[in-house]
């Protein structure tokens, strides 16, 4: 019997720095089954942080094929690269560039199928109208379009003129395993010195303007009116730090609020909290990574309705969703979890089973193995 050869997948990137659909696309990396599928990695400019780790799987990697942004020899480059490689499926990590870069080289390199997954929502470009456009056209050399969630299937197909039989849904997906920990609540808490008895409140998120780390201070300000004990872990890090550290002192919290910077290894850290929150504004926001990552650990979820969050944090099931911009409605949501243990517990086993239900690596890594395969 004669084996069929591996399909041979082409991923398209310009470069990745610290966000959710980086990490997104670290994890699928790792899961992908080695002996169904070949990959290589294109890597339009540099590595960057996230894209150093990709290094380390042992991938086939090419680096630095475009100048600039607007160097276009970087489409012949890519172009004989994908021929060399006997593409079948070009997939492309929605960065505008990859769209551009990609989309043409795939066509010129007769490749069979181009898949781009998107991962932005309400995102406002400069010369918006002229580049959303360009988007259009571009995705006329699209096969398919992975979208997040349903609603945000819903959203590209209004946003970017897509038909709906090219758009197919696979949920974001995170490794369990990875935010587990051997640690218990107290030794947990006592690492980053918090007395062993106060309840714990974190934001995971990058500190810039749209995540709206404000409110959330605010709303901690709040709940530490009612529950003096409480602590707020900070997790993340940003041009908003110097900000968002005076505004602490100026709302008297600055022995209660713990600013950790970034952490690639949270799974401790969330051994200790007991509610997570999300307090960002509209723009960008899709389906939160680190919401996800926080549910994996069992934390319930209370996160600004934006994006389509309203798919994953079901009131009174995983968490509760509050408007933007309103201190008030987040600190009440997070009053009333930590005064009611039973309620908080249940939404620990809800968030924890919907993520291993839907929401895991293990299930996005095959929902693209099955479109890999069913394209090529």
């Amino acid at each position: 019997m004669i084996n069929p050869r591996k399909t041979r997948v082409a991923v398209v990137v310009s470069h990745l720095t610290i966000g959710g659909a980086e990490q997104l696309l670290l994890e699928l990396l790792r899961h992908i089954d080695r002996q169904r599928f070949d990959l290589n990695i294109f890597f339009l400019r540099e590595p960057g942080i996230l894209g150093k780790e990709i290094l380390q799987l042992g991938f086939p990697v090419s680096t630095g094929i475009i100048r600039s942004k607007f160097d276009l020899s970087g489409i012949f480059k890519l172009t004989r690269l994908l021929k060399d490689f006997q593409t079948d499926v070009v997939f492309l990590i929605n960065h505008l560039n990859t769209l551009f870069f990609g989309v043409i080289a795939s066509k010129l390199a007769d490749v069979r199928t181009c898949i781009n997954w998107e991962n932005e929502t309400f995102k406002k470009y400069p010369f918006h109208p002229l580049t959303m456009l360009g988007r259009r056209i571009l995705h006329l050399g699209v096969d398919y379009v992975v979208a997040a969630a349903k609603g945000h299937g819903d959203y590209i197909a209004v946003e970017e003129k897509i038909r709906h039989s090219k758009i197919r849904v696979i949920y974001n997906g995170v490794d369990p395993e990875r935010f587990q920990s051997t640690i218990g609540q107290e030794e947990a808490r006592g690492r980053l010195r918090i007395p062993a008895q106060s309840p714990v409140v974190s934001i995971v998120a990058a500190l810039r303007p749209d995540k709206a780390h404000h409110i959330f201070l605010r709303a901690a300000r709040m709940v530490a009116d009612v529950i003096p004990e409480a602590h707020f872990l900070v997790i993340g890090d940003g041009p908003q730090m110097p900000f968002l550290k005076s505004l602490a002192v100026d709302l008297n919290l600055e022995n209660q609020v713990h600013f950790l910077g970034f952490q690639r290894q949270l799974g401790d850290i969330f051994a200790a909290v007991d509610i997570n929150c999300l307090s960002s504004y509209p723009q960008q926001e899709t389906l939160s990574v680190a919401v996800i990552e926080a549910m994996s650990a069992g934390i319930p979820i209370i996160c600004t309705d934006v994006g389509f969050m309203n798919e994953i944090v079901i009131p009174n099931e995983t968490g509760f969703l509050v408007p933007v911009d309103d201190p008030e409605s987040l600190a009440k949501k997070i009053i009333l979890v930590l005064k009611n243990p039973e309620q908080q517990q249940y939404m620990s086993h809800q968030a924890r089973k919907l993520v291993d239900e839907t929401l895991s690596v293990h299930q996005m890594a095959r929902a693209f193995e099955e479109l890999y395969c069913e394209l090529a």
